[in-house]
């Protein structure tokens, strides 16, 4: 780059002038950015951006010091625009920019659905200058604790516990049309408007923003995705100037801990957000399930059992199927015989395939929203391998998984893995809302010897309780011939039962005595079978098992029996739909078996009706 580049962007930040409010505090950063040593740390948010300065620009590595130089000549520019002027790849480009956002010289602004990115250069704002005196500028932009003292949120908190909050807080601004938080990111803050209007939208898979909220001074972002450790549903951008006071997670959990009124506040506008979102978003007519596999190495077989387990699903639900592989499709296009270009192949199994090419410029997370969405609106049934693992990229989808596989070989190596691999699902998934199997794939792995591995033993300190177990096959169908009736037999059966389980996070049963009137022991055969019958007719199917019960009765005081337990797994659709009917079957069955009470457990919980 030329020294008569460097002059012209040097003459666009005096020109430009201040994007954006600073603190005013002189803070020694590291200029001297490397992409490859300073990777974005997933979930984070970039420090509160202090802009470029002049010998900033000077000492930048010349990839970041070309991209800079051509972006201050521009207002703003989409990705697009930037890679082609730059000439060079668009993964580089996005290096480029990801470090350039950390360091906060550079930021994304939405527009119409799209990203754009300009320069942030360094300035001062001050309260000098203004021409306003102390009393004017007070009502205008009020200290910390006094902006605090008559927000809900802190709204009879003494004023000495305001004033250790404030002192706490991390502060930043933020210019028109700047994302503050995508969807797909995990809230590290509470944060708090203190100056500006920002907008709530939800990137839809076809570039617009759907609009569901504003929120001016006083509201709060962030806090059901820092109360609840997702990711969060809608994006959020500045409308105005915006300026924000952010609270830490743990003075956050202190501040909910110690005082109740903050508590019952964010209660509060938790419930008017969730009323409000809930009258704007359209429900879905149809229920949709996600299977995620992951492989505990290259080469695990994920490809091959998640297409088994769309076919399963195809079938048997007879609900739209898909499969397709996340971020990166690559094997798919081979497999199949297909071309490349993104697109949807229908199998003759009765699913689709689906081909698709991640668009270069939007935030990781942000594609896995874009993607899931776009996959949602089609399709009941999704399946997605992941084919790069856990990662920044597939941590959203993860998270709303039904089901996820953990696909693993009986080696050591990939049962060691497997292992690790494991223990960070099981940090990541919610139970009540995910299951997770581990499924060993005896086909042989890359560098050994391919042979028969059914009845050898699994390895020791691996992924624990094993679900399925594949033995080796010596052969399959070409992918486009697989059919769930010429697959081998013991891949049909777990891709069955694989399917059968998806969605079925949810376990109800009713309890069935062996006694009438209290201590009276009778025959309930027919109420058992009875009960199976229902159960299954609901929800699928039913088991029963044999449990030793002791209980308190007001006519017999301490009474023991044998008890039946018939339980049902069930998806939360299903038990919400249809939980109103099992306490009427248990009413009436309370009535016929003469019982004072009958017990109902939803979840490991028990209830008694």
């Amino acid at each position: 780059m030329s020294d008569k580049d460097d002059l012209a962007a040097l003459a666009a930040l005096g020109a430009t002038g201040s994007t954006r409010g600073q603190s005013g505090k002189a803070d020694r950063r590291q200029t001297n950015l490397d992409p490859t040593s300073n990777p974005q740390v997933p979930g984070a948010r970039p420090a509160e951006p202090r802009g470029l300065s002049p010998l900033d620009i000077l000492s930048l590595p010349p990839a970041q010091r070309e991209l800079v130089n051509w972006l201050a000549r521009k207002k703003q520019a989409r990705f697009g625009e930037i890679q082609q002027a730059l000439a060079q790849d668009p993964e580089q480009v996005q290096r480029t920019l990801s470090v350039l956002q950390e360091a906060g010289y550079v930021h994304q602004v939405l527009l119409d659905g799209d990203i754009y990115y300009s320069v942030v250069f360094r300035a001062k704002v001050s309260r000098a200058g203004r021409g306003l005196g102390q009393d004017i500028w007070n009502l205008i932009e009020p200290d910390n604790v006094s902006f605090l003292e008559p927000t809900p949120l802190f709204h009879g908190l003494p004023r000495s516990q305001i004033q250790a909050i404030a002192d706490r807080l991390e502060e930043r601004h933020y210019t028109r049309n700047q994302v503050i938080l995508w969807q797909g990111d995990t809230a590290e803050y509470l944060y708090l408007i203190k100056q500006g209007i920002v907008e709530i939208t939800r990137l839809c898979p076809d570039g617009h923003a759907e609009y569901l909220a504003y929120l001016k001074p006083g509201d709060m972002i962030g806090e059901v995705s820092l109360i609840t450790g997702t990711s969060c549903t809608a994006t959020v951008t500045a409308v105005s100037r915006v300026h924000l006071l952010l609270i830490k997670r743990q003075d956050f959990d202190d501040l909910l801990a110690h005082y109740s009124s903050a508590a019952v506040e964010l209660a509060r506008t938790l419930g008017q957000r969730l009323a409000s979102t809930t009258a704007k978003l359209s429900r879905r007519a149809v229920e949709t399930h996600l299977c995620v596999l992951v492989g505990a190495q290259r080469g695990a077989g994920c490809t091959t059992l998640g297409a088994a387990t769309a076919l399963a699903l195809a079938q048997m639900t007879q609900g739209q199927t898909v499969y397709t592989e996340y971020p990166a499709p690559d094997p798919l296009p081979v497999l199949l015989s297909l071309a490349r270009e993104a697109g949807v192949y229908h199998h003759p199994g009765g699913y689709d395939v689906r081909i698709s090419r991640e668009a270069p410029g939007w935030p990781s997370n942000v594609r896995a929203t874009l993607v899931l969405d776009q996959l949602r609106d089609g399709y009941a049934n999704i399946v997605v391998g992941l084919s790069e693992g856990i990662g920044e990229k597939s941590a959203y989808l993860l998270e709303q998984a039904d089901q996820v596989i953990l696909v693993t070989g009986p080696d050591q190596a990939s049962w060691g893995c497997a292992g690790e691999l494991s223990a960070k699902l099981k940090a990541m998934l919610r139970p009540d809302r995910s299951s997770l199997f581990t499924v060993v794939n005896r086909a042989g792995q890359p560098g050994e010897v391919t042979g028969d591995h059914t009845g050898s033993s699994l390895p020791p300190g691996g992924a624990g309780h094993v679900e399925f177990d594949i033995p080796f096959l010596a052969s399959l169908p070409s992918p486009t011939e697989q059919r769930l009736d010429n697959l081998p037999e013991p891949l049909a059966q777990v891709a069955q039962a694989l399917a059968d389980r998806l969605g079925r996070t949810q376990q109800i049963g009713i309890y069935i005595p062996t006694t009438l009137n209290v201590n009276q022991s009778a025959d309930t055969q027919a109420s058992l079978e009875k009960t199976l019958a229902f159960m299954g007719q609901l929800f699928g199917g039913a088991t029963s098992n044999l449990a030793q019960g002791i209980w308190s009765s007001q006519a017999a005081e301490l009474v023991s029996e044998s008890i039946t337990i018939v339980k049902s797994y069930v998806t939360q659709y299903d038990l919400d739909r249809h939980l109103p009917a099992v306490i009427e079957y248990v009413e009436s069955l309370k009535d016929e078996l003469k019982q004072e009470t009958m017990a109902l457990e939803v979840n490991q919980k028990l209830m008694l009706i």
